[in-house]
């Protein structure tokens, strides 16, 4: 029987992570120097004429001797060390990454959030191959690299990789890399998970790229929240392997997005300013000019408008008829109805 991956499981992970934070913030400030602030990285291991590492941490209880593959140099995690708590239980299980740094981790845990035994890392046939594996020693070498091997773990035990500034690419690549170590994404990137978060409150250098990873992966709520920074991507440029990754549903989504804030746009732009009644100084006469100077300004517009329409834009544009108003009744009339533009536009067009 697989492992499960129920909710039980999620809610448990975000509930390690205020705890767990407070341990990381107190840990990393013991361990690190400021070359290694933005790292995963502590405290580093030595190479020893044996086989056998002795790793002594800044703690109160050294852990256990451990049986290391022959390199020359090891690295601690600064956030997943050997003091690392989950219900007041240790790790039991290290894993090391691609350039040899230790996560320590709770193997029960682990188990628990993946449908795969992590990718059969963990499975009793792999764990059965390691020599000289022990309660509380068990090493698993993990083929991926510190720097996202720290982004995924953070996000599988509920908690934020914010302070160590991974680049944005890493946050991207997490995803795959949890769906690699079978780990259900939908509940550990919905919204306000902190991966989620972190993805959404950078700003995004190629947002396109976000709303891909979300679109084959079908996280609705990071699509969502990446398509207000998509405004200005013309649908010509969506190249065939682009379309492929998003699939007809969320292509469809993008251009719907586009169609429907230039439509709204065009409607609101189709409303005149309301004419007042007549005066002694403007009539019907007197205004027009006004009107076919508003009628032409808007023209103009429509030939350019676009889903993402600087605001700037279209009060130059339709102030620029001013001079054409002949009372002040005319101008109020003209500045009024450029400011609902302007207001409706910024905060009523779908995002």
């Amino acid at each position: 029987m697989e492992p499960s991956t129920g909710p039980d499981a999620t809610s448990a992970a975000r509930g390690f992570a205020s705890s767990h934070e407070r341990q990381e913030e107190a840990t990393t400030q013991a361990t690190q120097t400021p070359e290694q602030a933005a790292t995963p990285v502590g405290i580093t291991i030595k190479h020893k004429s044996s086989a056998t590492y002795d790793l002594t941490l800044t703690v109160e209880k050294a852990p256990p001797s451990l049986q290391l593959p022959p390199q020359q140099v090891y690295s601690i995690s600064t956030a997943f060390h050997a003091d690392f708590l989950v219900d007041d239980k240790k790790p039991d299980v290290v894993l090391i990454s691609s350039d040899r740094v230790l996560f320590y981790a709770h193997q029960s845990f682990l188990l628990s959030v993946s449908n795969n035994t992590f990718n059969g890392l963990l499975s009793i046939d792999a764990i059965g191959t390691i020599a000289g594996s022990t309660a509380g020693s068990l090493c698993v070498v993990v083929p991926v690299g510190s720097v996202l091997f720290n982004v995924a773990l953070h996000t599988i035990y509920g908690m934020s990789c914010q302070q160590f500034k991974p680049p944005f690419d890493m946050l991207l690549q997490a995803v795959q890399i949890l769906k690699t170590f079978g780990i259900a994404i939908d509940q550990f990137l919905g919204r306000d998970t902190p991966l989620y978060n972190h993805i959404v409150a950078e700003t995004p250098p190629i947002p396109i790229e976000v709303f891909l990873v979300a679109a084959e992966n079908n996280l609705d709520a990071l699509a969502v929240a990446t398509s207000a920074h998509l405004h200005s991507l013309g649908l010509s440029k969506v190249t065939e392997e682009m379309a492929v990754r998003m699939g007809p549903t969320y292509f469809k989504r993008l251009m719907w997005l586009h169609m429907e804030r230039t439509g709204y746009l065009e409607q609101l732009l189709l409303v005149a300013p309301r004419p007042h009644e007549d005066t002694a100084e403007c009539g019907m006469v007197e205004r027009r000019g006004f009107n076919q100077a508003w009628t032409l300004a808007v023209g103009n517009l429509m030939w350019t408008v676009r889903p993402d329409m600087p605001v700037d834009v279209l009060r130059s544009t339709l102030c620029s008829i001013e001079q054409r108003a002949k009372c002040n009744e005319c101008k109020r009339s003209l500045h009024a109805r450029v400011q609902d533009i302007v207001v409706n536009w910024s905060t009523n067009a779908k995002y």
